[in-house]
């Protein structure tokens, strides 16, 4: 048999207790981590809806509150870390479980692309965001502040495209319609038509530019998302 065969035919083996208890954690993890920006965030500078704030508003707000910032942002950024290994343990169950071939594979691979994407969009609050606002906070001159406000709109228009629109909507909408797919493929049938609707919800939500009135989804996708969470722990508890 050759190398090939054999690491297949181990990543189609019967789940281990420790393994569903990894993937469980790994579930959980997603929703915990994500309440931290949801109270944190929200609670010192409104988030998300002070994402779309103008940089007048946004850069003071964001030097008035800089340690919950940090806080708050590390939080979301272990979100995006967590979620490579959580793609990469449901791919394992759902190769175990039958929903083998290419389908996994792409599936794994939107998953870990979206987690990237977020990061890199993440990472501007924890560094450039932060300096900014410093740098608007300590002068008064209107031109210097007008330049810093300026480079603040550019940076946060093109980040916020690559990890909100990309790496949050797009990626994850697609990734989310796949193991939608999977774990249909899995007979979790009620799982997989969660997984498949949630996914064909963030990306509506991610052509928001094109037809704004998407946007509406932005409230709506979060909370059922962390119902999903919740619901797909359960079934892999009952049935992984």
């Amino acid at each position: 048999m050759s190398i090939a065969s054999l690491s297949i035919a181990s990543l189609a083996a019967p789940i281990s207790r420790a393994e569903k208890s990894a993937l469980i954690l790994l579930t959980l993890s997603q929703i915990v981590l994500f309440l931290v920006p949801i109270t944190v965030l929200g609670q010192a500078i409104g988030w998300p809806a002070s994402l779309r704030l103008p940089a007048a508003e946004a850069l003071p707000l964001i030097a008035r509150n800089a340690m919950a910032l940090q806080v708050g942002y590390w939080g979301y950024l272990l979100t995006a870390v967590a979620m490579v290994p959580f793609v990469i343990a449901l791919r394992r169950h759902a190769l175990a479980h039958g929903a083998g071939g290419l389908l996994v594979d792409a599936m794994a691979a939107f998953g870990i692309a979206a987690a990237v994407l977020k990061t890199l969009g993440i990472v501007r609050w924890l560094i450039a965001m932060p300096t900014l606002a410093s740098l608007h906070a300590g002068t008064t001159d209107p031109a210097l502040r007008l330049i810093i406000e300026v480079n603040y709109t550019a940076l946060n228009g093109y980040a916020g495209s690559v990890g909100e629109l990309l790496g949050v909507q797009l990626f994850s909408g697609f990734w989310l319609v796949l193991l939608g797919v999977s774990l249909s493929r899995m007979g979790w049938r009620l799982n997989g038509l969660a997984s498949l609707a949630l996914g064909i919800g963030f990306v509506l939500n991610s052509l928001r530019t094109l037809a704004p009135e998407l946007g509406l989804l932005s409230a709506i996708l979060p909370p059922l998302g962390l119902a999903w969470l919740l619901m797909l722990a359960g079934t892999i508890w009952r049935k992984g």
